[in-house]
């Protein structure tokens, strides 16, 4: 038996002015099976999430750059000591 799907969630891809977002929501309407479209004004709690969301990526992008520049130097400064060893 396979679930009931009642409810479907779209995002789109910025924020828009409501009278641009006009022809969006009309298109929704024309697909079978909508019944309604509803718009949801954007609000703090939507830049705050934002905020979060792009401070997070990135920390997690300049760990991950600090992490391949510390390779990079480990690699010289093993070369570095190698050579001195075949010396």
């Amino acid at each position: 038996m396979t679930d009931r799907v009642r409810r479907l969630t779209v995002v789109l891809d910025g924020d828009y002015r409501d009278d641009d977002v006009e022809s969006i929501v009309e298109a929704i309407k024309m697909i079978r099976g909508v019944a309604r479209v509803e718009q949801h004004v954007v609000d703090a709690q939507d830049h705050i999430a934002r905020t979060v969301v792009r401070a997070e990526y990135e920390a997690a992008l300049h760990k991950a750059i600090d992490q391949v520049f510390a390779l990079k130097k480990f690699d010289r400064n093993h070369a570095a000591w190698q050579e001195k060893e075949q010396k």
